[in-house]
């Protein structure tokens, strides 16, 4: 049974010849005297070079392990091959009479623990997080005409070579440039006059760019052999290089030699991801140069877009309002009345402005009802009443396909809406009601009561805080009631008018050294009159311009070519050599009386209308006027 069950064995011959076992026999010296060919093919160098020569012919690091051949039984040896792949050798005695043992090798995980136990170094290459952030942050903080070389010495540093270089790649020319090399290697090198040239031309130190992966040549002497170098290039024993990625691309190389021990993918992995972040750096300051000129396009235009949606909506209020004569100022004073309650509710800067927007169109639907309706000196009758109950619905269809950043649309169909769910159009209640809704609801109510309408007089004060506290709590929210009584009784509305509260003249913002003849297109394509000036480092305001300060600068080109001569430096001056460092500048908190007395008092034709480093616009005398802003005689400027 015995003797049977070693039967089930395959012997040597009767193992399948497509198994690639890579074997050679050497002798006590190391020397090849046979071999498999998986173990030729695997060494990858020509017969006559294996064949009674010594292994390490084969395998260059072989001579740096301490191999003592076993008497019996087996025993395992590690190297690194010449591409930098791990290698475990196992010798078994193959023939005591002729001394004779064979070697079966076997390719392995370059990550495997023994390699980190045989070479301390490349733990420390991987994993020192302290020596990474070193060659990088030298990087980054080289300059620009100097990073290159910069990362060629850290990557020497990072993989503790001698020599190493870095080139850059155009794929769409398949072109080559020359761009740094170490400072080692310059001390031993003729750098050719050529910088540019073809990759077909390139050595083996472009190979990573042909495969697309890195390459290593531990045995440098026999691979330059084949493919040799220009005259005057440094002397290479051994060399690695990695291509440089970024976005898909190859862009560059970056390569290393002349290392003591042998290279491997350990080292391959580290220096790829070296180049991967280098590559990073590199293109960030420009990345980020673009971003800042397009954010700031980005900015200007949202600005325009912003001052443009906020006249758009005035003028449609506007138009509301010149079809029902008695209700003119109607919308306008709710806007005011909303803004005052939401900014003693706390409402964000941004969440007021759609409230007040909100409130200038929340009867935009009365376009829809017909004016006789709207004008009748009289009550209305029950149907007449029911057209003009739909206007909240035919308001929220002609801005449907409008999108604003708040819920104006909900503020429109809402703002009748009551807390039991007796308002109309859809009967909402309680939470279901937008908060901007119920305000306006609310001080639409209030500027209704007080307000003169064609079939009465305005019902006063009284009456509208018997209405509110009848409806305080069942059909107007409590807080907002409470805060709309506490405004109209102390005269905040009709004595406050805000700077926030009006169409501001939008401005633009220019850099420092943009020229005056830039500003000035500048100002005229965006039709405004005045430019605020930026700092290069914190965006911050630093300077105004006006066209009067350009007028200032400008001279019509005259006949002579002297006098044209002096009008084109004028012309090409700067902003910031030019421009008014101190400017007038108000909060939009503002009242407008307040910033009437100071424009008067400064006697300047605007202020700017500036919220921290926000810049919202300008205020002028036009724009006061246009606001229809009460004065009392001494009020007025004189």
């Amino acid at each position: 049974m015995l003797r049977q069950k070693f039967n089930q064995f395959l012997t040597t011959k009767e193992l399948p010849s497509s198994l690639a076992v890579a074997w050679a026999v050497v002798d006590e010296q190391l020397v090849v005297k046979q071999l498999s060919e998986a173990f030729y093919h695997a060494v990858n160098k020509p017969i006559s070079q294996i064949l009674n020569h010594h292994l390490h012919r084969c395998y260059s690091n072989v001579s740096e392990v301490d191999i003592s051949l076993p008497s019996d039984g087996c025993r395992a040896f590690h190297w690194v091959n010449d591409s930098g792949i791990g290698v475990q050798g196992v010798f078994t005695p193959y023939d005591a009479d002729n001394h004779l043992w064979c070697v079966s090798v076997t390719e392995m995980d370059l990550d495997e623990r023994w390699l980190m136990e045989l070479h301390p170094d490349y733990d420390h290459a991987v994993q020192s997080s302290d020596e990474w952030l070193e060659q990088i942050e030298a990087v980054i903080t080289s300059s620009p005409d100097e990073v290159f070389n910069v990362a060629v010495n850290q990557a020497l540093a990072l993989t503790d070579s001698q020599v190493g270089y870095l080139h850059l790649y155009d794929d769409k020319q398949d072109q080559i440039t020359l761009t740094a090399w170490s400072d080692s290697a310059l001390k031993t090198c003729q750098i050719p006059d050529m910088v540019h040239g073809p990759l077909s031309d390139a050595g083996i130190w472009a190979d990573s760019i042909r495969t697309k992966e890195a390459v290593i040549h531990n045995d440098s002497a026999t691979a330059l052999n084949r493919t040799g170098l220009p005259e005057g290039h440094f002397q290479l024993t051994s060399h690695m290089s990695v291509p440089i990625r970024y976005r898909n691309h190859i862009v560059g190389v970056i390569g290393v030699g002349n290392r003591v021990k042998p290279y491997t993918a350990v080292d391959a992995k580290s220096l790829i991801i070296f180049a991967s972040i280098l590559w990073h750096c590199v293109e960030l300051p420009k990345s980020m140069r673009v971003l800042t000129k397009q954010s700031a396009v980005i900015r200007s235009q949202r600005e325009k877009l912003a001052h443009t949606l906020v006249q758009l909506i005035g003028a449609v209020s506007d138009a509301v309002e010149l079809k029902d004569a008695y209700t003119a100022g109607h919308q306008k004073s709710v806007a005011q009345i909303a803004y005052l309650i939401g900014e003693r509710l706390g409402l964000d800067k941004d969440r007021l402005e759609g409230l007040k927007l909100g409130a200038l169109i929340h009867d935009i639907g009365k376009l829809a009802v017909p004016s006789q309706i709207l004008t009748k000196p009289a009550r209305l009758t029950a149907e007449e009443y029911a057209l003009v109950k739909m206007h909240p619905q035919q308001g929220a269809d002609v801005i449907d396909e409008v999108e604003f950043p708040w819920p104006i649309k909900e503020m429109i169909l809402q703002h009748h809406e009551r807390l039991d769910g007796s308002g109309y159009p859809y009967g909402l209640k309680g939470d279901d009601i937008l908060l901007e809704a119920k305000i306006i609801g609310v001080a639409d109510v209030a500027d209704s009561v007080l307000s003169h309408r064609p079939y009465r007089a305005s019902l006063g004060m009284a009456k509208l805080v018997e209405i509110l506290n009848q409806g305080k709590g069942s059909l107007f929210d409590t807080g907002i009631v409470d805060i709309c009584i506490e405004l109209l009784s102390s005269h905040q509305v009709d004595n406050i008018t805000r700077v926030s509260h009006l169409n501001l003249a939008p401005v633009i913002a220019v850099e420092l050294d943009d020229s005056l003849c830039i500003a000035r297109e500048q100002m005229t394509a965006a039709g405004v009159k005045v430019a605020v000036v930026l700092s290069e480092t914190h965006r911050d305001v630093v300077g105004v311009i006006d066209n009067n300060l350009l007028d200032l600068w400008h001279s019509p080109l005259l006949d002579t070519a002297a006098e044209r001569t002096i009008d084109r430096n004028i012309e090409n001056r700067r902003v910031h050599q030019v421009m008014h460092h101190d400017y007038p500048s108000i909060e939009p908190s503002m009242i407008v009386k307040d910033a009437a007395h100071l424009l008067d008092e400064k006697a300047v034709d605007y202020l700017l209308v500036q919220e921290g480093d926000n810049v919202l616009g300008c205020l002028t005398w036009k724009i006061l006027a246009n606001a229809h802003v009460q004065f009392d005689d001494s009020d007025m400027p004189h």
